[in-house]
């Protein structure tokens, strides 16, 4: 689906956005996290969570990206898109956002685990740059494998900063 207009470049969300991340996070994923969980990941030093928010009409969060920076590395913890924003490059933006948040604090790659089932995920993470470098078999409560993928983001800048505009 598209829409008449679009959403705000991404910003630092912090507490004052906890409704707004616990409801996108119930229409992605049913309630995935906590409320003392976003609580956290909102608040705690380390953590990372960018947002970007319809522009017209009903202000609401359409999408988030969170990670946690730990020993120069960002771990990619989420990447919500609400389900009627998807496809139209927000998670893309919302994720160049988030390395480059962590890519100011000195990190110089990112990990994350996604489900092998999930294709969509995994072809927006190998669009990016990312490469499987293990498997977690029967990692998730479903059965499913977890691959485990890593981005060198300074094997990504020198990829992309030679692209014309």
């Amino acid at each position: 689906m598209t829409h008449p207009f679009s959403f705000s470049a991404p910003l630092q969300l912090d507490s004052r956005a906890l409704e707004d991340c616990i409801g996108l996070d119930q229409r992605c994923l049913n309630g995935f996290w906590s409320a003392r969980q976003w609580q956290q990941e909102l608040s705690e030093a380390g953590r990372l969570c960018l947002g970007s928010w319809a522009e017209a009409g009903e202000r609401r969060l359409v999408g988030l990206s969170s990670g946690w920076l730990v020993a120069g590395e960002l771990q990619l913890m989420l990447l919500l898109v609400d389900p009627h924003w998807r496809r139209q490059g927000l998670g893309t933006r919302l994720l160049n956002a988030l390395f480059n948040a962590a890519a100011e604090q000195g990190c110089e790659g990112v990990s994350l685990e996604v489900a092998a089932s999930n294709g969509a995920a995994r072809s927006l993470y190998e669009k990016l740059g990312f490469t499987t470098s293990a498997k977690r078999r029967g990692y998730y409560r479903n059965g499913d494998d977890a691959l485990l993928q890593y981005l060198n983001m300074c094997d990504c800048k020198s990829r992309t900063d030679n692209r014309p505009d």
